[in-house]
């Protein structure tokens, strides 16, 4: 693969994801290129192995699966000091990996998804869980207004600077590149200086926020804690 054909490849790969900032990043830094020395992609060390994943990081089914389990296990095993914020992101992600298989015609591996991990949150979620159960087609992401509007908004979670670094670091030394896609298009990080936010304030840890401001706020006021269960 030539260095034209790789610059296209991952610009192309950072627009599909919805990484803004790391396309642009990526835009400027080839201009800088492009203006100074050719860059050398097969000698870089950083980039071979960043082309090396994103070249296996197709969504399949099975990635979804592979991918949030880890993350599960990894966020369960964390330090108690972090891990009540690092619970915070499990739902959401749980939510948008089930509609994305859902989305791209994966019905009985969407199926599968969700019965594998739905445990986890019943107790805080039992009533949204049977919405989302529902939701069986692509049409229904557009057509349900409880799915679309969960499927075209952002979710607020306050998070320490440490708990996101921690989370950051674990998805990019893992190349876990499905959950880094959900979590940079349907997760809005407020991150804080300091320690995490005592258990007592995760009432108002996580918001839902975009789509259709009345049914989002909706939805936050019968689904506030949008961690699972401690």
């Amino acid at each position: 693969m030539d260095e034209e054909a790789v610059m296209k490849f991952v610009e192309t790969y950072l627009k599909k994801k919805g990484f803004k900032q790391a396309e642009l990043a990526f835009q400027d830094e080839a201009q800088h290129n492009s203006n100074a020395n050719s860059l050398d992609i097969h000698s870089d060390p950083d980039l071979s192995p960043l082309l090396l994943s994103l070249s296996q990081s197709e969504d399949t089914p099975s990635r979804y699966q592979e991918e949030y389990g880890k993350l599960r296990s990894w966020t369960y095993n964390s330090l108690d000091l972090y891990k009540h914020e690092l619970l915070r992101v499990l739902y959401p992600v749980f939510v948008h990996c089930y509609m994305d298989l859902v989305a791209k015609g994966h019905i009985q591996d969407a199926r599968a998804f969700f019965m594998n991990f739905r445990e986890d949150h019943e107790m805080l979620h039992s009533r949204d869980l049977q919405k989302l159960e529902g939701v069986l087609s692509p049409s229904h992401l557009e057509e349900m207004e409880f799915a679309h509007t969960l499927r075209k908004s952002k979710v607020n979670i306050k998070i320490c600077e440490y708990s996101n670094e921690l989370l950051m670091q674990y998805l990019r030394k893992t190349k876990s590149t499905t959950m880094l896609g959900i979590v940079n298009e349907h997760i809005n990080f407020l991150v804080s200086a300091g320690q995490p936010n005592s258990i007592s304030d995760d009432a108002e840890a996580v918001m839902l926020i975009g789509g259709s401001q009345d049914i989002a706020n909706e939805i936050n006021k019968k689904e506030i804690h949008w961690g699972v269960s401690k």
